[in-house]
């Protein structure tokens, strides 16, 4: 998977640099969603001296190029994965966990809303936020943590 995206850098004029390499490395490796913190973290263990900055600037230039998605959450720090096609995410308050879902509101009644409408989507975004089953339990046996 990871070498087939670095020769897509290369396919749309970015060179495979080291960094790139490393970044895309570590977003393949993982089994979720990372925040641009835990992917410099993760490089800094190989690469010490790497620049924080060029990490920012290459996760965003990944995402301007779809070869990585970002999932914003509106209570936490963005979070990155290598793009897989259009999808929507069930989001834990708890651990921050993303997990994927299958569907997509505009393949349903919002699809023929817009078309009634003739509005022109550039973009959208559906995520259902809640707890997951670990965090629930979690919650259950400590009694320091609130109800879910």
């Amino acid at each position: 998977m990871c070498l087939e995206i670095i020769e897509k850098l290369a396919a749309r004029g970015l060179k495979k640099t080291p960094q790139r390499r490393m970044l895309l490395k570590v977003l393949s490796q993982s089994d979720r969603h990372l925040s641009a913190e835990e992917v410099v973290a993760r490089i800094k263990v190989q690469q010490p001296g790497i620049s924080v900055a060029t990490i920012y600037r290459n996760l965003n230039k990944m995402v301007e190029m779809e070869l990585v998605s970002k999932l914003d959450l509106h209570d936490g720090p963005a979070r990155y994965e290598i793009y897989k096609g259009h999808h929507h995410h069930l989001v834990c308050l708890g651990c921050g966990v993303a997990l994927k879902i299958g569907i997509c509101p505009l393949q349903g009644h919002i699809k023929k809303i817009i078309e009634e409408y003739g509005f022109r989507v550039n973009d959208h975004h559906f995520e259902v936020t809640g707890h997951c089953q670990k965090c629930q339990q979690e919650a259950k046996t400590d009694t320091r943590l609130p109800a879910i």
